[in-house]
């Protein structure tokens, strides 16, 4: 699938109200790119799940800091880039979770990591200058 309109940044503030706005814009990204509904929906769930754990968990110091997500689509791959200066996390520290144990036997947390895993093909993270760095890339 060839690219059409290159790479995007978005840019969002870390507050959950920005959220929408920003799914909005990577479907955006996603239209123009052609790209399949379910290719699309997965990175939104991906999105979301990262995102809402960084804001949510990432910035105990309560101020204003912003989050940049990078798209491409490139050598029949969708791939996304998202850096945030939060607290470092490295989402894939985070074991499998046991998903044939009961619910209630299940330790809490963990599979939105999972639900992010398996919709994408890889998932890498790196901390570089004080910034995380969560690497997403699916096939086309």
């Amino acid at each position: 699938m060839a690219s059409q309109g290159g790479p995007v940044a978005i840019r969002m503030r870390n507050d959950l109200g920005d959220l929408s706005r920003f799914l909005d814009e990577v479907e955006a990204f996603c239209r123009t790119q052609g790209l399949p509904d379910e290719v699309a929906r997965g990175l939104a769930v991906a999105l979301d799940e990262l995102i809402t754990n960084t804001v949510t968990h990432g910035y105990p110091d309560g101020r204003q800091h912003d989050i940049e997500l990078h798209l491409e689509v490139a050598d029949s791959r969708l791939q996304a880039e998202l850096v945030d200066d939060a607290e470092a996390f490295n989402p894939l520290d985070h074991p499998v979770p046991d998903t044939t144990l009961p619910a209630e036997k299940r330790p809490i947390g963990g599979l939105g990591i999972h639900l992010v895993r398996n919709l994408m093909d890889d998932v890498s993270y790196e901390r570089r200058d004080g910034r995380n760095h969560t690497r997403l890339s699916r096939r086309l």
